[in-house]
């Protein structure tokens, strides 16, 4: 049977979209303010979701970006605060030596940091970095 020859018993509707269920978190929710930094806002939100799973503390001088706070969330990734301080002094390492973008190995995992922006871009583990190639980099820092 071809699907020009069927035949729908019943009309179809749009869609309407969801309504807040009665007791739901967002029922009553306030949206971010405006202005507010969409790393802060996420880091907030992934928090919430996960008491357990924290997003990393800052570094001082280091920020994470969205995507970053994202994949290490996604990989199931934790900083102690051991290791923030290693990625912070590798960052200031890159920065002696005039690198804009550096890849930081760390243990198992790696770090695209903007040197310049002092942000980490992007963050992978070693399984989930097999076969993969690294671009735009200028150097690697390894600790």
């Amino acid at each position: 049977m071809r699907p020009e020859e069927l035949e729908l018993s019943t009309r179809l509707q749009p869609l309407k979209p969801p309504q807040p269920v009665k007791g739901s978190r967002t029922q009553g929710a306030h949206p971010p303010e405006k202005g507010a930094a969409f790393s802060k806002v996420l880091a907030g939100e992934l928090a919430s979701k996960s008491p357990e799973a924290k997003p990393p503390v800052s570094v001082p001088g280091v920020e994470f970006s969205a995507h970053a706070l994202t994949r290490l969330q996604e990989r199931n990734v934790t900083l102690s605060p051991h290791n923030l301080e290693r990625l912070g002094k590798a960052v200031h390492l890159a920065e002696q030596k005039g690198s804009v973008n550096t890849l930081v190995m760390m243990d198992d995992t790696a770090f695209i940091v903007s040197v310049k922006n002092k942000k980490v871009v992007t963050a992978i583990t070693k399984d989930a970095a097999v076969e993969n190639v690294f671009t735009q980099i200028d150097s690697a820092t390894i600790v």
